[in-house]
């Protein structure tokens, strides 16, 4: 019986993903290839799709999280400040969620803003997105710059943008 239990316990644990290394960037410091499956569970976005010589954020939000439901209203509000920004809006959440925050704040109306779920968790295994919102910046060169847990003032965000 202990047997069968082990074969069991070792059956499940080699069903979980592992990240794949060859799905990484070589460089730990350059921003990973995340897919983003959006809200019409059709269509897919991928970070190697960004315009380039942009910085990117990277906000990975919970969909009843109050603190990003603050910042996505503060960002929409401000989007012409983040204007020159590459901004994935990046959900763990359900496909219904996904559609519900983009109906919400409708952040796709702006062309340098993507929504989507991770639906590969290859954020949340990359970064791990241990509480929400975790915002993570690139440089133009698609180099991180910073990682931050919990919302920033807009002018704090556009600070390091800039820096």
């Amino acid at each position: 019986m202990k047997q069968l239990l082990l074969l069991f316990a070792l059956g499940l644990a080699s069903c979980t993903q592992a990240p794949h290394a060859d799905n990484m960037p070589a460089d730990p410091k350059a921003l990973p290839p995340i897919v983003l499956l959006k809200g019409d569970t059709v269509s897919k976005f991928s970070t190697d799709s960004l315009a380039k010589g942009r910085p990117t954020l990277l906000y990975f939000y919970g969909p009843a999280c109050k603190p990003c439901d603050t910042m996505s209203q503060k960002m929409v509000a401000a989007m012409d400040t983040l204007k020159d920004i590459n901004i994935l809006f990046i959900s763990a959440g359900s496909f219904h969620d996904v559609k519900l925050y983009q109906e919400k704040y409708n952040v796709e109306q702006f062309p340098n803003v993507k929504l989507g779920l991770d639906y590969n968790n290859t954020f949340f295994r990359y970064y791990g997105g241990q509480a929400y919102p975790l915002l993570v910046f690139y440089d133009k060169n698609k180099q991180i710059k910073r990682a931050n847990y919990g919302s920033l003032p807009l002018d704090t965000v556009r600070a390091i943008i800039d820096k």
